[in-house]
């Protein structure tokens, strides 16, 4: 017995606390990925988004006026270090003029005055900068901290838009629109909408410990659905657990199939859910295998000829698998005998 089970299925919960504004899916419908299902509404989340968007653009704008004032004192450093240079040159020529008592002393002490005010100026305009330059980095330091609400505050009303993960069908809806949905738990009881791919299936067995022993995964399956008897899925073992179930003793095993559309009908085969039977093929070293030329069909079943004692014998043969040119015998022979492998009729 198996299930036809979906190869992804998704659980899709809210992440804030919001109003359903609108639910634009219902179940039946396929869906693809990144697809808008589910539109939420919180208006505080947008305000809040607006309010540190406005912030972030008031910093901004303190941070051009600080770098336009930043430009401002620059200038006026240069200036003032042009009028140092001027007033330590007069001051330097008047002190010659002194010492070879061409002019009064006066001239040199006022000369001296003035050079003390200029590098007056200098520290000033130094402290200035500083001053600026100190704003300029408590204004980054505070774009930072507001860019940092600002990016949060959208990450948190993206999740307004809930989106399909991955491309499938809607198989159960647990809300309508005017709903309050809060951040739940991975149950049903928090899910919005459950998803289920469709276009790739699996069909889950559950084998005896006797045959569980012998799976491989790659080795061939085939699927008939109950709903559809008349029609057979082949396919091969995709992957088993590798250990019993604690409850019943079985391993589960599954075989991954595609389920693309009908090109007639636009349906796909295989449903999700529904029951059916799997034949999984063994493979035991232990049977005696012969070259597929070796073999002779027809109406009344298959042989092969036996050679024992210098006689040739048909011999009835029942056939367990064929793979790759071989055959693997489940009855007639045995390893070890001679069978004629060319033009055995």
């Amino acid at each position: 017995p198996a299930t036809i089970e979906s190869d992804e299925t998704a659980m899709l919960m809210a992440r804030v606390e919001a109003y359903v504004a609108e639910v634009l899916v219902d179940i039946g419908d396929e869906v693809e990925a990144g697809q808008v299902l589910v539109q939420l509404s919180a208006p505080e989340l947008q305000q809040r988004v607006a309010q540190h968007r406005a912030t972030v653009e008031t910093i901004h704008a303190s941070k051009q006026m600080t770098l336009a004032e930043l430009k401002a004192t620059r200038s006026q450093n240069a200036m003032v270090l042009v009028e140092q240079t001027l007033k330590l040159s007069e001051r330097d020529r008047l002190a010659r003029l002194v010492s070879s008592g061409a002019i009064e002393s006066q001239r040199l002490e006022e000369a001296e005055a003035a050079l003390g005010t200029a590098n007056a100026k200098i520290e000033k305009s130094k402290n200035a900068i500083e001053m600026v330059q100190a704003k300029l980095r408590k204004d980054a330091a505070q774009l930072a901290v507001e860019q940092g609400k600002l990016d949060e505050a959208e990450s948190l009303t993206d999740y307004l838009k809930i989106k399909a993960p991955f491309a499938g069908i809607v198989v159960r809806r647990s809300v309508d629109s005017g709903n309050l949905v809060r951040p739940g738990q991975v149950d049903d009881t928090g899910a919005l909408l459950t998803i289920a791919k469709v276009d790739r299936l699996q069909a889950v067995v559950h084998a005896t410990v006797d045959v569980a022993a012998q799976l491989e995964v790659g080795g061939d399956v085939s699927f008939v659905a109950d709903d559809m008897p008349d029609y057979e899925f082949p396919g091969q073992l995709s992957r088993t657990s590798g250990s019993y179930d604690d409850r019943t003793r079985m391993m589960r095993a599954e075989i991954d199939f595609d389920n693309p559309r009908d090109a007639a009908t636009g349906r796909r085969p295989l449903r999700a859910g529904s029951y059916g039977s799997a034949t999984i093929v063994l493979y035991s070293e232990t049977l005696p295998v012969v070259p597929e030329s070796a073999l002779r069909r027809g109406v009344g079943g298959t042989s092969v000829v036996l050679v024992r004692d210098g006689a040739c014998l048909i011999t009835p043969v029942e056939i367990a698998l064929e793979r790759d040119g071989l055959v693997g015998i489940s009855s007639g022979i045995e390893a070890g005998d001679q069978v004629v492998v060319k033009n055995p009729g």
